[in-house]
């Protein structure tokens, strides 16, 4: 081989593992929704079904605080491994469980599963894309976006005539299918090895990592609240059908995916701040357009828009982060996302608060959280200008 032959082979090596971890995100958005899919089709109580539908979370939030300095000190492609057998097993497991316990205990697995994935796909793609970070991590966004689709899909085709062990099954088998590259390529080795676990939190003490979790704080309870209440909003506020108010999911759903290829150019033309500000402002129009307009059209559109807003958000604010801490990216991104999922977990909760008011009343939600979300955008930017 000759010398002008191993930059191109390392440059197609390094775009085939780029799209091995963003499928790794598509397989971390189908494990996110996928409860959301599978509880219709389980006979169980309501007390049981509201109490499983928190498990995967609290697996995703245990492995989001114990992975960052793991993935530090000792790199990414054991850990994916492991995380992908996890969520292939118990997907392909839960059709044959005969109790709720067995049920919790794969739900659980998986949950486990995804937030290492979570973590580990932004941390690589961070070190992978040290001039473009911001734009690779909202590309990464996209993916996850896709695989969050791909459950409820396959349950819709044929009018639901699918079974749920059926789409389980193809779950796990794509899932299987990412295994093989992961374990194939050759991944970065680990930025900090050998460094003491002590000197790897010490980068914790400092105030902008605080000020970026307190973001993603904003933004995922923003993000989590529509995900759950958009839909029954609409169709309350306007008496529609549940089927018609679902639209507005779908509106909000699709902009979010579309948003994150848009953050592309958006970030090129404003850069990673201006950005943010770009999304905030898409946010409180879409409330304003809302709030205006009492038509399932004008709704669907603004419920577009906000998804417009908030696609951009996360991922700018880990490329931020991931610029300012790039030696220790996987202990950054595991304490500010673990927070963004204490947010997350947050904003639907508060969004029933305001829904027993009145419905339209969940976008202040989304509205105080733009707001905050500027504020604290435009601190951080005048601190590092």
């Amino acid at each position: 081989m000759n010398d002008e032959s191993m930059p191109a082979e390392a440059d197609r090596n390094r775009t085939a593992l780029i799209f091995t971890i963003n499928a790794c995100m598509f397989i971390f958005g189908i494990v996110l929704f996928l409860m959301g899919t599978l509880l219709p089709t389980l006979q169980i109580s309501n007390a049981h079904a509201g109490s499983l539908g928190s498990v995967p979370l609290i697996g995703i939030l245990i492995a989001t605080v114990l992975v960052g300095p793991v993935l530090d000190m000792h790199g990414a492609k054991r850990m994916l491994i492991l995380a992908l057998l996890l969520i292939a097993g118990s997907i392909a497991l839960i059709p044959s469980l005969r109790s709720y316990r067995e049920l919790e205990i794969c739900c659980l697995a998986y949950g486990f599963g995804g937030g290492v994935l979570n973590t580990a796909t932004n941390v690589l793609i961070a070190d992978l894309n040290v001039e473009s970070r911001t734009k690779a991590l909202n590309v990464l966004g996209f993916f996850f976006s896709a695989g969050a689709v791909l459950g409820p899909l396959l349950m819709s085709i044929g009018g639901g005539d699918v079974s749920a062990a059926l789409v389980l099954r193809i779950l796990a088998g794509l899932t299987a299918g990412v295994l093989v590259p992961v374990a194939v390529f050759r991944f970065p080795p680990p930025l900090r090895a050998g460094i003491e676990l002590r000197a790897l939190f010490s980068v914790l003490n400092q105030p902008a990592v605080w000020l970026f979790g307190v973001l993603l704080i904003f933004e995922s309870g923003s993000e989590n609240c529509m995900f759950v209440w958009s839909g029954k909003v609409v169709a309350e506020a306007l008496h529609v059908t549940p089927a018609q108010g679902s639209l507005a999911l779908v509106g909000l759903g699709a902009a979010l995916g579309v948003g994150r290829l848009a953050a592309v150019l958006w970030l090129r033309l404003f850069g990673n701040y201006g950005t943010i500000y770009l999304s905030i402002s898409l946010v409180l129009t879409g409330i304003v357009i809302a709030l205006a307009g009492r038509s399932l059209t004008t709704m669907i559109v603004s419920m577009a828009v906000i998804g417009l807003g908030i696609s951009a958000v996360f991922p700018t604010i880990l490329g931020i982060a991931g610029d300012r801490f790039s030696r220790e990216t996987g202990t950054v991104f595991g304490a500010i996302i673990a927070l963004g999922l204490l947010g997350g977990a947050t904003g639907p909760v508060l969004g029933g608060y305001a829904a027993s008011h009145e419905p339209l009343s969940v976008l202040w939600i989304p509205g105080i959280s733009a707001v905050a979300i500027g504020i604290l955008a435009a601190i951080d930017s005048r601190q590092h200008a």
